[in-house]
């Protein structure tokens, strides 16, 4: 009916603080994330707001995204070293693979892009009061990769809470 729970989950409070942290990491990494569209789509009615921000989602990322994914991926090794899982659970595959490319997609897309678009959104309100169209197309690029993470997030939230393979 339910799947089995480690053993440490019931008796060890290491453990309960670890999945309270894990937990804790993923709304505080990712959460905010959901809402970068909608503070971006308010760039087309008012352009000189959108370095502003631009900035707030850099802000966001460098205190919540980036060390968020680290207590994440810190919290979840715990949780595989100190939980009796058996090694060939799904779920933990998924969530190890997603946090790996997400942190990839941040370091390597998200982070220089955005700031990119920053500084095309500057220049462009420097010389009048519209975003170019050099600017639109990187915030189109960023938003197609940001639904694909978004996508990541939600499936791998959904194979660490249903768990469906076991």
């Amino acid at each position: 009916m339910f799947p089995a729970m480690p053993l440490a989950s019931i008796v060890d409070p290491g453990y309960k603080f670890a999945l309270f942290l894990h937990v804790l990491a993923v709304v505080l990494a990712f959460g905010p994330t959901f809402g970068y569209a909608l503070f971006a789509s308010v760039g087309p009615q008012y352009p000189r707001a959108t370095p502003a921000i631009l900035t707030g989602i850099q802000k966001c990322d460098r205190y919540l995204v980036n060390p968020g994914m680290i207590v994440l991926l810190l919290a979840g090794i715990y949780l595989l070293v100190d939980g009796d899982w058996e090694s060939s659970e799904a779920f933990i595959t998924v969530g190890f693979l997603a946090i790996i490319v997400l942190l990839g997609l941040q370091h390597a897309f998200f982070q220089p892009q955005v700031g990119r678009a920053k500084e095309l959104a500057e220049r462009d309100l420097k010389a009048g009061d519209a975003l170019s169209p050099e600017f639109e197309a990187l915030g189109q690029r960023i938003g197609q990769v940001g639904t694909l993470a978004g996508v990541i997030v939600v499936v791998t939230v959904f194979f660490m809470t249903y768990k469906p393979f076991l």
